[in-house]
């Protein structure tokens, strides 16, 4: 078999993660720190992902700060943090949230109702977990 094309127990056997999404607002912060509580209760690495709408994310010196304070976040919980632009967001999370294996998925407040679209595109076995 090629290296692509992984039987189902080998891939089964790769590290899974746990996957906080963060949007460019100051309380994400606490989903960082969510995540990293889960990460380390089931002994696996932590990724953050932003998906951002735009093709740029630094429009306002704000959000430029928050944006900082979110990668120093994920730096000190010893996290990957990627930016995925994408007009999507939801698609875009379930296919990073597949390709990087995750256990776990945690979102914000469902108030747009990404976290719904998010788990209806997922498999099952993926926990989703929404404030």
């Amino acid at each position: 078999m090629g290296a692509g094309l992984k039987g189902n127990e080998e891939s089964m056997n790769e590290q899974t993660c746990v996957l906080a999404c963060v949007t460019v607002q100051k309380n994400c912060a606490s989903l960082i720190r969510k995540g990293q509580a889960l990460a380390r209760e089931k002994d696996i690495p932590l990724r953050v992902l932003h998906v951002s709408q735009g093709k740029s994310i630094l429009g306002s010196p704000d959000t430029a700060a928050i944006l900082d304070e979110l990668f120093s976040l994920a730096h000190e919980a010893d996290a990957e943090m990627n930016i995925l632009y994408e007009e999507d967001v939801a698609a875009a999370i379930a296919r990073y949230a597949r390709e990087c294996r995750a256990a776990v998925l945690v979102l914000g407040p469902n108030r747009t109702g990404t976290a719904g679209r998010v788990k209806a595109l997922l498999p099952q076995d993926i926990e989703v977990i929404s404030d």
